[in-house]
């Protein structure tokens, strides 16, 4: 299975998680109107070079910025299926920058809109965040606030997962959910530990199909906190634990099917 790379800042180049792993690489680095929005002739260009690629496999989308390609992905899905996210924002305050698409708007926008969505998990925003939601779909959001994610969250996500245990689960992780000893990103940062996201994401695959996965969280070296040697290395070692993890768990889904 080859991952997908979408290379919109050109951060990847500079990380070696991907070496020896073939990726599709897909340049989006001349393309306007991206960066943490997304204006509609950027849209289609994305949609267009995605449009062949399947949605089963492991997609690398850049910078949290570009966290709303995760909705162009699942608009693919035409049968119903679950969502987990996981990430330190809900990614679901009200569109901004003209009611365009944004990396702050795209999971409330996926909740209220899409057909065949049943249901998602968000695991990893404060409680005031959550609160914050104002769209009509709120019976179909599972929260795991960052207040229980020590206690109370792994139970949480397992009522999740066995809630319709027959439908597909799409799988999305920010790193910014995680402490920065395992990720460093442009966006103020969680402090949930690499290993226990393992556990979690290890947790879904066994209750349930897992049909995509796509992990955002990177730190360009074009916004407001400079990246370092320390940052690249760190970034890409959690990387390529989660791209290595999940290509094993995504390939004996496969066997069992």
């Amino acid at each position: 299975m080859r991952p997908i790379i979408m290379d919109f800042s050109g951060i990847y180049r500079e990380e070696d998680f991907w070496e020896g792993q073939e990726p599709v690489w897909l340049d989006f680095q001349e393309l306007q109107g991206v960066n943490g929005y997304c204006a509609p002739e950027a849209e289609t260009a994305i949609k267009g070079k995605i449009r062949d690629l399947p949605v089963r496999g492991i997609h690398f989308l850049d910078s949290g910025n570009y966290h709303y390609l995760s909705k162009f992905w699942l608009e693919k899905l035409r049968e119903p299926f679950s969502l987990l996210v996981f990430d330190n924002h809900t990614d679901m305050q009200e569109a901004a920058f003209f009611g365009l698409l944004s990396c702050g708007s795209w999971a409330g926008e996926v909740l209220d809109t899409h057909q065949f969505l049943s249901h998602i998990c968000v695991a990893g925003p404060g409680l005031k965040d959550f609160q914050e939601y104002k769209g009509q779909a709120g019976t179909k959001l599972t929260r795991i606030c960052r207040e229980d994610l020590s206690d109370r969250g792994e139970k949480i996500l397992q009522e999740f997962l066995e809630t319709d245990p027959d439908l597909p689960l799409y799988i999305s992780i920010d790193k910014d959910v995680l402490r920065q000893e395992d990720a460093r990103t442009n966006w103020d940062q969680g402090e949930l530990p690499l290993d226990q996201l393992l556990r979690w994401v290890d947790l879904a695959f066994e209750k349930r199909k897992v049909i995509g996965v796509d992990i955002c969280g990177e730190n360009p070296s074009d916004t407001a906190r400079p990246i370092s040697g320390k940052d690249l290395q760190i970034n890409s070692r959690t990387n390529r634990a989660l791209l290595l993890f999940l290509k094993k768990k995504i390939k004996s889904q496969v066997i069992l099917d």
